[in-house]
């Protein structure tokens, strides 16, 4: 190995002269690849005729060449490369190895797309497709790569779910800036999230648009998971918020379930009813009501923080009072999920994901182009879970319960 070392002031004429080498090489490969690539072409076209170049014609092929055309195809990690693209007297030739009326190959129209649902603006990609890429894409041809690309992801999100036994629901929901008929607006997204009963791995089972305030709304959402195939019967547990009715639509679609009230909503919800300075003694109280080590010590730590706080704070001790049955459910099932069924973290992390995803970008585009960042962001977060069951939850959370 060489090793070529200057003085301070002596300029570096290895570095200068290794520039040029590099660039060379890059010129020296695409212009072997086009080579090799038309080459290929007029191998394919001679057999698609059946016969070489310099062979006569017979009585049973009256079809022959015509010429090129040329065409410019910017293949991933090498750049733009100019083709000579056979033709035949009929047009009935077509190659089987080039992409159909695009100007990128498919690797990079999975990159292009992949990084785009991953977080980069489409000002990102067009001024790194131009430096790295040798070719600058706007908005508009990202979308419509981005389209090609993911066809499978509005498929991915109607799924059939027969066949897979989810014990678990979590349900909740986020909001996103969407451009509706030329108006951007604030719209609402449901979701659903499930734990399988086999492996005890998390799946997201439901992204649906609407205000996800309404009751009615998650009767919409039930209902399209019920028609998928999901196994209504299957369900043991619901982890929700406290939006009015949601607890009884619930249990309209699923009989045999119990509902889980999440905890950390109905402390911040009974919390803001105390006054400040005495908010963080009021919490550590009802800490003492949801980590009791059993249900009936939960119970006990309740009437003890009415008859503390009920005359000081009695909107706040509702709070808890009203939803406490559903705050305790989780005592029925198995300690080791204690921790993963108090609240809806689970689900909330996936939010939690969605912003980070959405925040790069001030309007997410229209509805379709919603669900296919949020169902990317779905499927990526999948594949994390998938190396934690619910029973090991715990060690890898990333938001406090309370």
């Amino acid at each position: 190995m060489l090793n070529i070392t200057t003085e301070p002031n002596e300029p570096n004429l290895g570095a200068e002269s290794a520039a040029p080498k590099k660039s060379s090489l890059k010129r020296y490969v695409l212009e072997k690849l086009r080579t090799w690539v038309n080459s290929l072409l007029e191998a394919e076209r001679d057999e698609f005729l059946g016969r070489g170049r310099h062979q006569p014609l017979d009585e049973d092929h009256n079809n022959y060449r015509n010429g090129y055309r040329p065409r410019k195809i910017n293949f991933f990690g090498l750049g733009e490369v100019e083709l000579r693209i056979p033709r035949d007297r009929k047009g009935e030739f077509e190659s089987q190895w080039l992409p159909e009326r695009k100007g990128q190959d498919a690797e990079l129209e999975a990159f292009l797309a992949e990084a785009f649902l991953a977080g980069l603006s489409t000002r990102d990609l067009a001024r790194i497709s131009e430096k790295h890429l040798g070719q600058k894409y706007d908005s508009k041809q990202v979308s419509r790569i981005v389209a090609r690309a993911t066809t499978e992801l509005e498929a991915w999100r109607q799924r059939g779910l027969k066949g897979q036994r989810y014990k678990f629901l979590y349900l909740d929901g986020a909001n996103f800036r969407v451009r509706i008929n030329g108006h951007v607006s604030v719209q609402s997204f449901c979701a659903v999230l499930g734990v399988t009963e086999e492996n005890e791995r998390f799946e997201v089972l439901a992204l649906i648009m609407g205000d996800r305030e309404r009751a009615d709304l998650w009767e919409g959402v039930f209902q399209d998971l019920a028609e998928r195939g999901l196994n209504l019967e299957a369900v043991e547990l619901g982890i929700m918020d406290g939006l009015p009715g949601l607890k009884e639509m619930f249990k309209r679609f699923f009989p045999r379930a119990q509902t889980q009230r999440c905890q950390k909503h109905a402390k911040a919800n009974a919390c803001r009813r105390v006054r400040k300075k005495e908010r963080e003694l009021f919490s550590k109280a009802l800490n003492t009501i949801f980590y009791a080590p059993t249900e009936s010590e939960a119970r006990a730590a309740f009437f003890k923080v009415k008859e503390q706080w009920g005359r000081l704070f009695p909107s706040a001790v509702q709070v808890i009072e009203r939803d406490l049955d559903s705050l305790l459910t989780f005592f029925q099932f198995d300690p080791t999920y204690w921790t993963v069924l108090r609240t809806t973290n689970p689900i909330e992390r996936l939010n939690k994901e969605f912003k980070r995803r959405t925040r790069a970008m001030e309007v997410t585009g229209g509805e379709i182009s919603t669900y296919r960042c949020l169902v990317y962001v779905s499927q990526t977060m999948e594949y994390r879970w998938s190396f934690h069951p619910l029973s090991q939850w715990s060690t890898v959370y990333t938001q406090i319960a309370a």
